[in-house]
Parts: C-alpha cells; sequence; structure tokens
C-alpha cells in the first residue's frame, strides 16, 4: 500500500522541510510513502480559496484512492488506532492511502465528504507544522506495526 500525503502549498520554513524530509525518508523504508502538493490559491475571499484548493487537490486524486481527511471536526486517533486504521487498509489491499491536509481556509464539503476525517489535535496548529507532526505519526504507526521501540507505550 502507497501512503501519500497530498497538501496544499509548498513549505516554507527549510527547518520544517528538512524534518518533513528526515520522517517520509523513514516512512518509506516500510513501503511506499510520498507528499504530494497542491497549489496554494492566492486570491480571492476564504471561501473562494477553499474551493479553488478543494478543486485542485479533488484533481490530484484517483478514483480508487482511499481519503483520511485532516479536519478540525475529525475523530482523533491515538498513534496505536492509526497503526490500526493503517492495518485495516492493508488487510482490505487498499492501494493507495491519502491524508489530506487542506490549506488555512479549510476544504469543501465535497472533499470533506470523500474520506475518514481525523483530528492531530484540537489545538490550532500551523500546517506546516501539521505536515511534520502528521509523517511522524505515519512512521510512529509502521514501528508500531513492527513491534519496533521506537514508541514507548
Amino acid at each position: 500500500m502507497r501512503i501519500t500525503l497530498l497538501a496544499v502549498g509548498r513549505l516554507r520554513s527549510k527547518p520544517l522541510r528538512e524534518l518533513c524530509d528526515e520522517y517520509l525518508a523513514r516512512l518509506a523504508r516500510y513501503g511506499p510513502a510520498s507528499v504530494e502538493e497542491v497549489k496554494a490559491a492566492e486570491n480571492g475571499s476564504a471561501a473562494q480559496r477553499a474551493a479553488q484548493e478543494s478543486a485542485r487537490l479533488l484533481a490530484a486524486l484517483q478514483p480508487s484512492d482511499q481519503l483520511c481527511m485532516l479536519d478540525e471536526r475529525g475523530a482523533q486517533v491515538t498513534s496505536v488506532q492509526l497503526s490500526e486504521l493503517l492495518q485495516s487498509h492493508e488487510l482490505r489491499s487498499t492501494k493507495r492511502l491519502v491524508f489530506v491536509l487542506g490549506g488555512p481556509f479549510g476544504v469543501s464539503d465535497a472533499l470533506r465528504a470523500r474520506g475518514k476525517l481525523l483530528a492531530l489535535s484540537r489545538l490550532t496548529l500551523p500546517h506546516e507544522l501539521c505536515r511534520a507532526v502528521l509523517l511522524e505519526q505515519l512512521y510512529r504507526a509502521r514501528t508500531i506495526q513492527r513491534g519496533e521501540p521506537y514508541h514507548h507505550a
């Protein structure tokens, strides 16, 4: 199963980019993993920007993709539960599991309805930091699946 993080915009912070690259490389040891970016909307109201970015995200998806949307209204899961979610998709022979991280104005209801909603936290976090946290948690989930000592719980 390929794990893809589909995100709006590029990482501007060099230290965060390096951290994301590190966790992506670690994650890739356990199977195909990638980050794909769509261009952020530059003009318009918050609703217009969210609509433009959602259209770009939808265009980047394949019909067979299974989605997990990062959304403040989503379910909060533990690292072990995230590991179990990955395992359940592997057992169902999911080809590509896509974690979607929208822009600062959110995503459209049509995109939100296409996937399972997950929340990293009830706190509001910068989108660049969310990307790093998600990649670390995906790596952690893979180590949990393999019984490796990275996760100490």
